[in-house]
Protein backbone atom coordinates (compact mmCIF):
# COMPACT_ATOMS: atom_id res chain seq x y z
CA UNK A 1 0.00 0.00 0.00
CA UNK A 2 1.40 3.39 -0.48
CA UNK A 3 -0.47 4.48 2.35
CA UNK A 4 0.15 4.05 6.38
CA UNK A 5 -0.42 0.08 6.95
CA UNK A 6 -0.82 -1.53 9.89
CA UNK A 7 -2.54 -4.78 8.31
CA UNK A 8 -2.15 -7.74 10.46
CA UNK A 9 -2.54 -11.63 9.16
CA UNK A 10 -5.93 -12.72 9.53
CA UNK A 11 -7.04 -16.81 9.32
CA UNK A 12 -9.54 -17.53 6.34
CA UNK A 13 -11.74 -20.15 5.63
CA UNK A 14 -13.26 -23.23 2.94
CA UNK A 15 -16.00 -24.44 2.04
CA UNK A 16 -16.31 -27.99 1.15
CA UNK A 17 -19.37 -28.05 -1.84
CA UNK A 18 -18.65 -28.01 -5.42
CA UNK A 19 -21.41 -26.86 -8.28
CA UNK A 20 -21.69 -27.53 -11.72
CA UNK A 21 -22.12 -24.78 -14.42
CA UNK A 22 -23.21 -23.76 -17.81
CA UNK A 23 -20.79 -20.97 -19.22
CA UNK A 24 -21.40 -18.30 -21.51
CA UNK A 25 -19.75 -16.33 -24.19
CA UNK A 26 -18.71 -12.57 -23.26
CA UNK A 27 -20.48 -10.14 -25.67
CA UNK A 28 -19.80 -6.33 -26.38
CA UNK A 29 -21.25 -3.70 -24.30
CA UNK A 30 -23.54 -0.57 -25.24
CA UNK A 31 -21.47 1.95 -26.98
CA UNK A 32 -20.04 4.73 -24.97
CA UNK A 33 -17.81 2.16 -22.64
CA UNK A 34 -15.63 -0.64 -22.75
CA UNK A 35 -16.92 -3.36 -21.36
CA UNK A 36 -17.57 -7.20 -21.41
CA UNK A 37 -20.94 -8.42 -20.44
CA UNK A 38 -21.04 -12.56 -18.66
CA UNK A 39 -24.45 -14.16 -19.14
CA UNK A 40 -26.08 -15.02 -15.91
CA UNK A 41 -25.21 -18.44 -16.65
CA UNK A 42 -22.24 -18.27 -16.41
CA UNK A 43 -21.55 -15.89 -13.67
CA UNK A 44 -22.54 -18.09 -10.45
CA UNK A 45 -21.19 -19.00 -7.58
CA UNK A 46 -18.62 -22.21 -7.81
CA UNK A 47 -19.71 -22.23 -11.57
CA UNK A 48 -23.34 -22.44 -11.46
CA UNK A 49 -26.01 -20.02 -11.72
CA UNK A 50 -27.97 -22.23 -9.24
CA UNK A 51 -26.66 -23.39 -5.52
CA UNK A 52 -28.33 -25.82 -3.34
CA UNK A 53 -28.21 -24.31 0.65
CA UNK A 54 -27.36 -28.07 1.35
CA UNK A 55 -23.20 -28.65 2.48
CA UNK A 56 -21.49 -31.40 3.36
CA UNK A 57 -21.12 -32.05 6.79
CA UNK A 58 -18.86 -34.17 9.13
CA UNK A 59 -19.02 -35.92 12.71
CA UNK A 60 -17.58 -34.34 16.09
CA UNK A 61 -17.40 -35.16 19.64
CA UNK A 62 -18.98 -32.32 21.79
CA UNK A 63 -17.12 -32.38 24.86
CA UNK A 64 -19.28 -33.61 28.36
CA UNK A 65 -17.31 -32.17 30.82
CA UNK A 66 -16.30 -28.85 32.36
CA UNK A 67 -12.62 -28.12 32.05
CA UNK A 68 -12.26 -28.98 35.90
CA UNK A 69 -13.71 -32.27 35.42
CA UNK A 70 -17.13 -31.11 36.86
CA UNK A 71 -20.32 -32.69 35.32
CA UNK A 72 -22.05 -30.51 32.59
CA UNK A 73 -26.06 -29.51 33.47
CA UNK A 74 -26.98 -28.24 30.16
CA UNK A 75 -25.98 -28.12 26.53
CA UNK A 76 -22.56 -27.56 25.76
CA UNK A 77 -21.53 -25.33 22.81
CA UNK A 78 -17.85 -25.96 21.20
CA UNK A 79 -15.93 -22.75 21.47
CA UNK A 80 -14.74 -23.88 17.97
CA UNK A 81 -17.57 -23.39 16.08
CA UNK A 82 -17.50 -19.64 13.75
CA UNK A 83 -13.77 -20.16 13.94
CA UNK A 84 -12.39 -18.55 10.35
CA UNK A 85 -11.19 -21.52 8.40
CA UNK A 86 -10.41 -19.30 5.33
CA UNK A 87 -7.62 -20.07 2.96
CA UNK A 88 -6.13 -23.29 5.18
CA UNK A 89 -9.59 -24.81 5.43
CA UNK A 90 -8.19 -26.22 8.37
CA UNK A 91 -10.87 -26.66 11.61
CA UNK A 92 -10.36 -28.66 14.82
CA UNK A 93 -10.89 -33.02 13.83
CA UNK A 94 -14.04 -33.81 12.70
CA UNK A 95 -15.41 -29.73 12.63
CA UNK A 96 -16.03 -28.90 9.51
CA UNK A 97 -15.28 -25.99 7.41
CA UNK A 98 -18.85 -24.00 6.03
CA UNK A 99 -20.31 -21.18 4.53
CA UNK A 100 -19.02 -20.64 1.02
CA UNK A 101 -17.89 -22.59 -1.79
CA UNK A 102 -14.10 -23.06 -1.70
CA UNK A 103 -11.61 -22.26 0.97
CA UNK A 104 -10.81 -18.90 -0.18
CA UNK A 105 -13.99 -17.90 0.47
CA UNK A 106 -13.44 -15.00 3.08
CA UNK A 107 -16.48 -15.85 5.16
CA UNK A 108 -16.52 -19.77 5.49
CA UNK A 109 -15.96 -20.63 9.27
CA UNK A 110 -15.96 -23.98 11.37
CA UNK A 111 -18.84 -25.68 12.68
CA UNK A 112 -20.05 -28.87 14.43
CA UNK A 113 -22.89 -30.65 14.87
CA UNK A 114 -26.14 -30.25 16.67
CA UNK A 115 -29.72 -31.14 18.15
CA UNK A 116 -30.51 -27.52 19.30
CA UNK A 117 -30.22 -24.25 18.78
CA UNK A 118 -28.80 -24.24 22.39
CA UNK A 119 -26.12 -26.10 21.73
CA UNK A 120 -24.96 -23.18 19.05
CA UNK A 121 -23.64 -19.74 19.85
CA UNK A 122 -26.02 -17.20 20.33
CA UNK A 123 -25.95 -15.61 17.10
CA UNK A 124 -26.37 -19.31 15.49
CA UNK A 125 -28.97 -21.60 14.85
CA UNK A 126 -29.29 -25.22 14.12
CA UNK A 127 -29.80 -25.82 10.75
CA UNK A 128 -31.04 -28.99 9.11
CA UNK A 129 -28.51 -29.78 6.04
CA UNK A 130 -30.79 -32.48 4.39
CA UNK A 131 -28.81 -35.71 3.85
CA UNK A 132 -24.82 -36.18 3.14
CA UNK A 133 -23.10 -38.76 1.16
CA UNK A 134 -24.08 -41.58 3.22
CA UNK A 135 -27.45 -40.67 3.45
CA UNK A 136 -27.22 -39.59 7.08
CA UNK A 137 -29.45 -36.63 8.10
CA UNK A 138 -27.21 -34.00 9.48
CA UNK A 139 -27.95 -30.62 11.31
CA UNK A 140 -25.34 -28.00 12.11
CA UNK A 141 -24.74 -24.70 13.83
CA UNK A 142 -25.17 -22.29 11.25
CA UNK A 143 -24.91 -18.36 11.19
CA UNK A 144 -28.01 -16.87 11.29
CA UNK A 145 -28.06 -14.18 7.70
CA UNK A 146 -30.74 -12.37 6.63
CA UNK A 147 -33.78 -14.45 6.72
CA UNK A 148 -32.82 -17.02 9.64
CA UNK A 149 -35.84 -17.44 12.08
CA UNK A 150 -35.21 -15.51 15.45
CA UNK A 151 -36.93 -14.04 18.67
CA UNK A 152 -34.71 -11.61 19.51
CA UNK A 153 -32.51 -8.79 17.63
CA UNK A 154 -29.37 -10.86 19.58
CA UNK A 155 -29.98 -13.90 17.53
CA UNK A 156 -29.21 -12.07 13.94
CA UNK A 157 -25.49 -10.71 15.09
CA UNK A 158 -23.96 -7.23 15.20
CA UNK A 159 -25.99 -4.29 13.52
CA UNK A 160 -28.53 -6.97 12.34
CA UNK A 161 -32.21 -6.94 13.46
CA UNK A 162 -35.29 -9.29 14.28
CA UNK A 163 -38.42 -8.40 12.59
CA UNK A 164 -41.90 -9.41 11.99
CA UNK A 165 -42.73 -10.39 8.49
CA UNK A 166 -45.78 -12.57 7.14
CA UNK A 167 -46.67 -13.27 10.74
CA UNK A 168 -43.04 -14.70 12.02
CA UNK A 169 -40.04 -13.00 12.85
CA UNK A 170 -36.76 -12.95 10.96
CA UNK A 171 -33.58 -11.89 10.44
CA UNK A 172 -32.86 -8.32 9.25
CA UNK A 173 -30.95 -5.50 8.90
CA UNK A 174 -31.63 -1.67 9.36
CA UNK A 175 -31.85 0.64 6.15
CA UNK A 176 -32.73 3.82 4.90
CA UNK A 177 -36.28 4.58 3.35
CA UNK A 178 -35.68 5.08 -0.12
CA UNK A 179 -32.20 3.58 -0.76
CA UNK A 180 -31.31 0.60 -2.14
CA UNK A 181 -29.32 -0.84 0.03
CA UNK A 182 -31.42 -4.24 1.17
CA UNK A 183 -30.83 -7.48 -0.82
CA UNK A 184 -32.18 -7.06 -4.55
CA UNK A 185 -35.24 -9.37 -3.40
CA UNK A 186 -36.43 -6.50 -0.22
CA UNK A 187 -37.72 -3.26 0.42
CA UNK A 188 -36.70 -0.85 2.95
CA UNK A 189 -39.59 0.12 4.74
CA UNK A 190 -40.65 1.06 8.08
CA UNK A 191 -41.41 -1.63 10.88
CA UNK A 192 -43.85 -2.61 13.44
CA UNK A 193 -40.60 -2.90 15.82
CA UNK A 194 -39.98 0.51 14.91
CA UNK A 195 -37.60 2.06 12.38
CA UNK A 196 -37.15 0.97 9.03
CA UNK A 197 -35.35 -2.36 8.04
CA UNK A 198 -35.67 -4.35 5.20
CA UNK A 199 -38.56 -6.55 4.14
CA UNK A 200 -38.92 -9.49 1.41
CA UNK A 201 -40.27 -8.40 -1.20
CA UNK A 202 -43.18 -11.54 -1.00
CA UNK A 203 -44.37 -10.67 2.13
CA UNK A 204 -42.25 -13.19 4.19
CA UNK A 205 -39.36 -14.95 4.30
CA UNK A 206 -40.74 -18.31 4.43
CA UNK A 207 -44.00 -19.11 1.69
CA UNK A 208 -45.79 -22.01 1.91
CA UNK A 209 -42.95 -24.57 0.53
CA UNK A 210 -44.42 -24.74 -2.83
CA UNK A 211 -42.04 -24.63 -6.41
CA UNK A 212 -40.75 -21.01 -6.57
CA UNK A 213 -42.09 -20.07 -2.85
CA UNK A 214 -39.88 -18.06 -0.53
CA UNK A 215 -37.55 -19.94 2.06
CA UNK A 216 -34.28 -19.87 3.91
CA UNK A 217 -33.91 -23.15 4.50
CA UNK A 218 -34.64 -26.68 2.84
CA UNK A 219 -37.07 -27.64 5.16
CA UNK A 220 -38.72 -24.56 4.28
CA UNK A 221 -39.91 -26.54 1.42
CA UNK A 222 -41.05 -29.82 1.97
CA UNK A 223 -44.54 -29.38 0.38
CA UNK A 224 -42.96 -30.95 -2.84
CA UNK A 225 -40.11 -32.49 -1.53
CA UNK A 226 -38.12 -29.79 -2.83
CA UNK A 227 -34.39 -27.91 -1.62
CA UNK A 228 -33.79 -24.34 -0.82
CA UNK A 229 -31.93 -22.93 -3.91
CA UNK A 230 -29.57 -19.51 -4.25
CA UNK A 231 -30.12 -17.64 -7.80
CA UNK A 232 -26.07 -16.33 -7.43
CA UNK A 233 -26.79 -13.29 -9.22
CA UNK A 234 -29.71 -12.20 -6.97
CA UNK A 235 -28.72 -14.00 -3.74
CA UNK A 236 -32.79 -14.67 -3.87
CA UNK A 237 -33.75 -18.22 -2.45
CA UNK A 238 -36.17 -19.97 -3.29
CA UNK A 239 -38.15 -23.50 -3.20
CA UNK A 240 -37.32 -26.14 -6.26
CA UNK A 241 -39.10 -29.04 -6.69
CA UNK A 242 -38.17 -32.63 -7.81
CA UNK A 243 -38.22 -33.40 -12.00
CA UNK A 244 -41.26 -35.66 -13.04
CA UNK A 245 -40.12 -38.90 -14.49
CA UNK A 246 -38.28 -38.04 -17.83
CA UNK A 247 -37.13 -34.89 -16.35
CA UNK A 248 -39.71 -33.12 -17.04
CA UNK A 249 -41.49 -29.89 -15.36
CA UNK A 250 -44.49 -27.58 -15.24
CA UNK A 251 -44.91 -24.84 -17.54
CA UNK A 252 -41.89 -22.11 -16.98
CA UNK A 253 -39.47 -24.80 -15.61
CA UNK A 254 -36.68 -26.21 -16.65
CA UNK A 255 -35.16 -29.79 -14.75
CA UNK A 256 -31.17 -29.05 -13.75
CA UNK A 257 -28.51 -30.92 -11.86
CA UNK A 258 -27.97 -29.31 -8.74
CA UNK A 259 -25.03 -30.63 -6.84
CA UNK A 260 -26.30 -31.64 -3.01
CA UNK A 261 -23.86 -32.93 -0.78
CA UNK A 262 -21.68 -34.31 -3.51
CA UNK A 263 -24.55 -35.94 -5.49
CA UNK A 264 -26.85 -34.48 -8.48
CA UNK A 265 -30.47 -33.92 -7.69
CA UNK A 266 -32.70 -32.91 -10.72
CA UNK A 267 -35.02 -30.22 -9.65
CA UNK A 268 -37.38 -27.97 -11.61
CA UNK A 269 -36.38 -23.87 -11.46
CA UNK A 270 -37.53 -21.48 -13.66
CA UNK A 271 -36.61 -21.58 -17.33
CA UNK A 272 -35.19 -17.99 -17.76
CA UNK A 273 -32.01 -18.37 -17.03
CA UNK A 274 -30.82 -14.73 -18.16
CA UNK A 275 -33.01 -12.88 -15.54
CA UNK A 276 -34.38 -15.70 -13.71
CA UNK A 277 -36.57 -14.79 -10.44
CA UNK A 278 -39.35 -16.04 -8.35
CA UNK A 279 -39.40 -13.19 -6.05
CA UNK A 280 -42.26 -10.81 -7.30
CA UNK A 281 -40.36 -7.67 -7.48
CA UNK A 282 -36.34 -7.76 -8.21
CA UNK A 283 -34.91 -4.28 -6.76
CA UNK A 284 -31.64 -2.09 -7.45
CA UNK A 285 -28.93 -2.77 -5.29
CA UNK A 286 -26.46 -0.19 -4.35
CA UNK A 287 -26.55 3.16 -6.25
CA UNK A 288 -25.74 6.45 -5.83
CA UNK A 289 -25.67 7.25 -2.56
CA UNK A 290 -26.38 4.16 -1.49
CA UNK A 291 -23.74 2.97 1.95
CA UNK A 292 -22.05 -0.27 1.08
CA UNK A 293 -21.40 -2.67 3.80
CA UNK A 294 -18.02 -3.33 4.88
CA UNK A 295 -17.67 -6.03 2.04
CA UNK A 296 -14.98 -8.63 2.49
CA UNK A 297 -12.60 -10.59 -0.13
CA UNK A 298 -9.39 -12.82 0.00
CA UNK A 299 -6.11 -11.38 -1.58
CA UNK A 300 -2.84 -9.70 -1.28
CA UNK A 301 -2.17 -6.59 0.03
CA UNK A 302 0.68 -4.62 0.63
CA UNK A 303 1.75 -4.85 4.20
CA UNK A 304 5.32 -3.27 4.86
CA UNK A 305 4.42 -0.67 2.27
CA UNK A 306 7.42 -1.80 0.01
CA UNK A 307 5.13 -1.20 -3.33
CA UNK A 308 4.89 -5.14 -3.78
CA UNK A 309 1.79 -7.13 -3.35
CA UNK A 310 3.32 -10.54 -3.37
CA UNK A 311 6.44 -10.15 -2.02
CA UNK A 312 8.03 -8.35 1.52
CA UNK A 313 11.59 -7.48 2.05
CA UNK A 314 11.90 -10.24 4.14
CA UNK A 315 9.61 -13.06 1.87
CA UNK A 316 6.38 -13.32 0.03
CA UNK A 317 3.44 -11.57 0.69
CA UNK A 318 0.86 -13.83 2.18
CA UNK A 319 -2.49 -13.69 1.31
CA UNK A 320 -5.38 -12.95 3.91
CA UNK A 321 -9.07 -11.40 4.09
CA UNK A 322 -9.23 -8.15 3.15
CA UNK A 323 -11.73 -5.58 4.62
CA UNK A 324 -12.99 -2.65 2.61
CA UNK A 325 -13.06 -0.78 5.74
CA UNK A 326 -9.53 -1.16 6.49
CA UNK A 327 -8.56 1.46 4.20
CA UNK A 328 -10.24 4.02 5.92
CA UNK A 329 -8.47 2.88 9.21
CA UNK A 330 -5.14 4.11 7.10
CA UNK A 331 -6.02 7.38 6.43
CA UNK A 332 -7.36 7.60 2.27
CA UNK A 333 -9.90 10.03 1.76
CA UNK A 334 -11.48 7.83 -1.85
CA UNK A 335 -11.73 4.09 -2.60
CA UNK A 336 -11.88 2.98 -6.29
CA UNK A 337 -13.65 -0.13 -5.71
CA UNK A 338 -13.50 -2.51 -8.91
CA UNK A 339 -15.19 -5.07 -10.12
CA UNK A 340 -13.35 -7.75 -12.50
CA UNK A 341 -13.38 -10.88 -14.01
CA UNK A 342 -10.49 -13.12 -15.22
CA UNK A 343 -11.71 -13.24 -18.70
CA UNK A 344 -12.41 -9.76 -19.12
CA UNK A 345 -9.99 -7.85 -21.69
CA UNK A 346 -10.71 -4.42 -20.65
CA UNK A 347 -10.58 -5.33 -16.66
CA UNK A 348 -6.63 -6.00 -17.51
CA UNK A 349 -6.39 -2.89 -19.55
CA UNK A 350 -8.07 -1.08 -16.93
CA UNK A 351 -5.44 -2.40 -13.99
CA UNK A 352 -2.59 -1.55 -15.85
CA UNK A 353 -3.66 2.06 -15.52
CA UNK A 354 -3.45 1.70 -11.77
CA UNK A 355 -0.47 2.21 -10.84
CA UNK A 356 -0.24 5.68 -12.41
CA UNK A 357 -3.02 6.27 -11.35
CA UNK A 358 -2.80 6.18 -7.18
CA UNK A 359 0.94 7.69 -7.81
CA UNK A 360 -1.05 10.51 -8.96
CA UNK A 361 -3.52 10.70 -5.90
CA UNK A 362 -1.91 9.36 -2.89
CA UNK A 363 -5.38 9.61 -0.98
CA UNK A 364 -6.95 6.87 -3.53
CA UNK A 365 -7.21 3.77 -2.19
CA UNK A 366 -7.79 0.61 -5.23
CA UNK A 367 -9.91 -2.80 -3.88
CA UNK A 368 -10.12 -4.77 -6.83
CA UNK A 369 -12.36 -7.79 -6.36
CA UNK A 370 -12.32 -10.78 -9.18
CA UNK A 371 -15.67 -12.24 -9.25
CA UNK A 372 -15.06 -14.82 -11.98
CA UNK A 373 -12.15 -17.07 -13.65
CA UNK A 374 -10.03 -17.46 -16.92
CA UNK A 375 -13.67 -18.44 -18.08
CA UNK A 376 -17.11 -16.96 -17.89
CA UNK A 377 -18.30 -19.27 -14.87
CA UNK A 378 -15.26 -20.48 -13.64
CA UNK A 379 -14.82 -20.09 -9.73
CA UNK A 380 -12.09 -17.37 -8.91
CA UNK A 381 -9.42 -18.57 -6.46
CA UNK A 382 -5.91 -17.59 -5.05
CA UNK A 383 -4.03 -18.41 -7.54
CA UNK A 384 -5.53 -15.96 -10.45
CA UNK A 385 -5.19 -12.83 -7.93
CA UNK A 386 -1.38 -13.84 -7.83
CA UNK A 387 -0.99 -14.22 -11.26
CA UNK A 388 -3.36 -11.16 -12.04
CA UNK A 389 -1.11 -9.00 -10.47
CA UNK A 390 2.22 -10.62 -11.89
CA UNK A 391 0.32 -9.99 -15.30
CA UNK A 392 -1.19 -6.98 -14.91
CA UNK A 393 0.95 -5.18 -12.46
CA UNK A 394 -2.39 -5.06 -9.51
CA UNK A 395 -1.71 -2.64 -6.39
CA UNK A 396 -3.60 -1.78 -3.57
CA UNK A 397 -5.73 -4.68 -2.85
CA UNK A 398 -6.54 -7.42 -5.52
CA UNK A 399 -8.41 -10.39 -4.44
CA UNK A 400 -11.29 -13.40 -5.42
CA UNK A 401 -14.90 -13.40 -4.30
CA UNK A 402 -15.59 -17.09 -5.23
CA UNK A 403 -19.32 -16.95 -3.70
CA UNK A 404 -20.27 -13.96 -5.96
CA UNK A 405 -21.48 -11.69 -2.98
CA UNK A 406 -20.63 -8.67 -5.47
CA UNK A 407 -22.75 -10.08 -7.93
CA UNK A 408 -26.25 -8.08 -6.70
CA UNK A 409 -24.07 -4.76 -7.08
CA UNK A 410 -23.66 -5.34 -10.74
CA UNK A 411 -27.19 -5.23 -12.42
CA UNK A 412 -25.90 -4.30 -15.39
CA UNK A 413 -23.98 -7.52 -15.72
CA UNK A 414 -21.25 -5.63 -17.43
CA UNK A 415 -17.55 -5.77 -16.48
CA UNK A 416 -15.46 -4.27 -15.66
CA UNK A 417 -17.70 -1.78 -12.47
CA UNK A 418 -15.91 0.96 -10.52
CA UNK A 419 -17.51 2.27 -7.76
CA UNK A 420 -16.22 5.60 -6.08
CA UNK A 421 -16.70 5.45 -2.18
CA UNK A 422 -16.15 7.77 0.45
CA UNK A 423 -13.07 5.89 2.17
CA UNK A 424 -14.91 6.47 5.63
CA UNK A 425 -18.58 6.40 5.35
CA UNK A 426 -18.73 3.78 2.26
CA UNK A 427 -20.56 5.91 0.73
CA UNK A 428 -20.89 5.74 -3.37
CA UNK A 429 -20.13 8.58 -4.94
CA UNK A 430 -19.96 7.55 -8.37
CA UNK A 431 -21.04 4.00 -9.74
CA UNK A 432 -19.99 3.24 -13.36
CA UNK A 433 -20.58 0.11 -15.91
CA UNK A 434 -17.58 -0.39 -18.27
CA UNK A 435 -14.66 1.19 -18.83
CA UNK A 436 -14.78 4.84 -20.02
CA UNK A 437 -13.84 5.26 -22.95
CA UNK A 438 -11.96 8.88 -21.21
CA UNK A 439 -10.25 6.22 -18.92
CA UNK A 440 -10.88 6.11 -15.18
CA UNK A 441 -8.64 8.76 -14.29
CA UNK A 442 -11.27 11.13 -15.64
CA UNK A 443 -13.63 9.48 -13.36
CA UNK A 444 -11.48 10.02 -10.03
CA UNK A 445 -10.46 13.22 -10.88
CA UNK A 446 -13.55 15.06 -9.48
CA UNK A 447 -13.70 13.30 -6.21
CA UNK A 448 -9.86 13.76 -5.47
CA UNK A 449 -9.62 17.71 -4.54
Amino acid sequence: MQKRSQFSSLALIVAITTWACEAAAPAPAASGVLAEDANQTGAGTGSTIIESDVIIASSHDVATVNPDGGAVTGPVVNPDIGLSCSITGACPVNMPCIGGVTKDSPLVYCSADCEADAQCPASFECAKQGKDAKGVERSLCQKRKFCSTCSSDGQCGDGARCVSMGGAKFCSRTCNVGKTECPRWATCQEVSEGGAACVHNSGSCQGDGSLCAACAASDNCTTNNGACLTYNHTKEQFCSAPCNAGGSCATGYNCVDINMNGAKSKQCVPADKTAPKCVPKLNKHIEEGDILDDFVMTGFIDTDDNGSLLSTVNGDEQPRVIKLSEFADLGFKIVLFNVAAGWCGPCKQETLAFKALIAKYPDLGIYQVIYDGVTPGSLPQLPLAKSWIKDFKGVGAVGVDPDRNVSPINVAGSTPLNLIIDAKTRKVLKKINGLPQTGIAGVVAPFMK
